[in-house]
């Protein structure tokens, strides 16, 4: 299997994933009381990840490379608060990374669990490679 690692400093910041297409958006659940419970299950199934290059116009979600948000093992919360806005979880504020390497600090990814959009990470292209290699 492949992992994915930061284009900078070559740390692991997946676990191992294999390529699938990108599954259909999940719905947003019903009857919730709690504003946790307004987040969708993710989109992405654990060990996978697929290209969303180009997403919808109005879908919301920046392109890149799609995981499972559990997959995403060797990044960290963007020191920046500014960059880790949403209503009931994390989402992404104009398109900018909200998760860096927890090694070298470079920007990575865009985490999306809110309300009112998928649940999953996004990697950006230009900042990680995909490595065949196992340490």
């Amino acid at each position: 299997m492949a992992r994915f690692l930061c284009f900078t400093c070559r740390r692991p910041i997946t676990a191992p994933v294999r390529k699938i297409p990108l599954p259909p958006e999940k719905d947003a659940p019903v009857e919730v009381t709690t504003r946790t419970d307004r987040i969708r299950p993710p989109r992405m199934p654990r060990g996978t990840y697929a290209a969303n290059l180009r997403p919808g116009e109005f879908s919301g979600e920046p392109p890149g490379l799609v995981i499972h948000p559990d997959d995403a093992i060797g990044m960290r919360l963007h020191p920046d608060v500014s960059r880790l806005g949403g209503c009931c979880g994390i989402n992404d504020v104009d398109g900018l990374p909200n998760l860096v390497c927890a090694g070298c600090g470079a920007e990575l990814a865009i985490h999306q669990a809110d309300c009112y959009g998928q649940n999953q990470v996004t990697l950006r292209t230009d900042a990680v490679i995909l490595s065949y290699v196992d340490d």
